[in-house]
């Protein structure tokens, strides 16, 4: 993480120095980099910008993974009937973000005085397995100004991440990208981040951080279709003991179908344009509604535990003969971390859906100095049982592993039944060791 304290008379002084004294002797030099210095110390009380990132890269091996060239199945009877007909195997494969997502960003923060600031977020996605960004856009992951006082809080203007994620990562001691899966595959979050929206963070009163967050549909006479709404509480006033709960949910948008389509919605990132069409009306997206409470304890100074339980509902939000009933989902989970020594975290974690697919994760993590670590993870999943297929939404499976969902081949293809992809029918297990580094 790099801080840097600079105003533009900061700037303005370098300028206009090297132009006028472009050949000067060092001694000469080194004076008006001593006056700089004094310029940006008198600056560090006023504004500040901070440069901060991730890079987690890892070689996963994976076990009973179906192949990109076989079709998603369906159903029980279409499992029953396709007996050893699904093609599944093993492979090697290079994986980004199993654990931490890999990004950069920035933070900005100007103090306006009697304790108020301004600050902005930006923060971006790096894919270090081909060197893009996401392809959902370069600051999907924050985009967003604030403005906050002691008293008050903090209200923030612009994409953010989700109330309710935020609040979940932290449910069990040790979790990471993949052990995270359990969100989405119980239906239960509208995405990670939340565009076009305002979120209001309260003072901490008694240990207690508070959150809501409203996202906007950006459209003309929809009334609340498109609109999400997300929330967490999150409280540390007994000792050793952190209570959370989270909530989010996500109404499906009216769209018209003839003309020029109208712009889509997704999950998380509502139109980011004001649209009206004409014409016969349908549905984008879908209704999803999940909440979460979770109760962590720390044992000891080297024992954590930490259980949670979520539910999901979701539908596809057509009020016509298409409509399918809303599939409700729960999940339960438990996970005990453990600080072996100064430098080696274990930590070990179970999920278990009302699908009855289930996943045991366990992780290895050891710290080569406070911003570097090598780590590794075993992941062995069950597929799903009994036929929980309704119209388009499927049971979801467990993967192996996680890895971000903008990268390339392999890493999407051989991962055809990631969360959220389906109800995959087969037993899988993945074994990846990685290194994180943070700046």
């Amino acid at each position: 993480m790099i801080t840097v304290f600079l105003e533009l008379r900061d700037v303005v002084f370098l300028g206009m120095f090297f132009k006028s004294h472009g050949d000067l002797r060092m001694k000469k030099s080194l004076f008006a980099l001593a006056a700089l210095s004094a310029f940006t110390t008198a600056a560090q009380a006023q504004s500040s910008v901070t440069l901060y990132g991730t890079f987690d890269s890892s070689i996963a091996y994976l076990s009973g993974v179906q192949a990109a060239t076989s079709a998603t199945t369906t159903g029980l009877a279409t499992f029953a009937s396709a007996a050893g007909a699904t093609t599944t195997g093993t492979g090697t494969a290079f994986i980004d973000g199993s654990f931490a997502t890999s990004s950069w960003g920035m933070r900005g923060s100007e103090d306006l005085g009697g304790g108020m600031k301004a600050n902005f977020h930006l923060e971006s996605d790096i894919l270090t397995n081909n060197g893009n960004t996401h392809s959902a856009g370069l600051f999907r992951r924050a985009a967003n100004v604030s403005i906050a006082t002691p008293t008050m809080g903090e209200v923030f203007l612009g994409r953010r991440g989700n109330a309710y994620i935020l609040a979940t990562s932290g449910m069990l001691p040790v979790q990471g990208n993949t052990a995270h899966q359990w969100r989405s595959v119980g239906n239960t979050s509208v995405g990670d981040q939340i565009g076009n929206s305002i979120t209001y963070a309260a003072p901490r009163i008694m240990n207690t951080a508070v959150v809501a967050q409203y996202a906007f549909n950006n459209t003309i006479d929809q009334g609340d279709g498109g609109t999400v709404f997300a929330a967490h509480i999150i409280n540390n006033s007994i000792n050793n003991l952190t209570i959370s709960a989270a909530y989010n949910n996500q109404h499906a948008q009216a769209n018209s179908v003839s003309g020029v389509p109208s712009s889509t919605i997704t999950s998380g990132g509502i139109q980011s344009s004001i649209t009206q069409g004409t014409g016969a009306p349908s549905t984008l997206g879908a209704n999803l509604e999940g909440y979460a409470v979770g109760l962590k304890y720390k044992v000891s100074p080297a024992l954590e535990v930490g259980t949670f339980y979520a539910h999901g509902r979701k539908n596809n939000g057509y009020d016509n003969a298409a409509a399918t009933a809303a599939i409700s989902t729960g999940v339960t989970g438990v996970g005990v971390g453990y600080q072996m020594s100064p430098n080696l975290l274990l930590g070990a974690n179970y999920v278990s859906t009302t699908f009855r697919s289930n996943m045991t994760n366990l992780q290895a993590h050891y710290m080569l100095s406070k911003r570097t670590r090598l780590y590794s993870q075993v992941t062995i999943t069950q597929a799903p049982t009994g036929n929980y297929q309704t119209g388009s939404f499927a049971a979801n499976s467990f993967s192996p592993i996680a890895c971000n969902s903008g990268s390339t081949t392999p890493c999407v293809n051989a991962l055809t039944g990631t969360a959220g992809a389906g109800n995959i029918p087969t037993n899988t297990q993945g074994y990846n060791v990685g290194i994180i580094h943070t700046f």
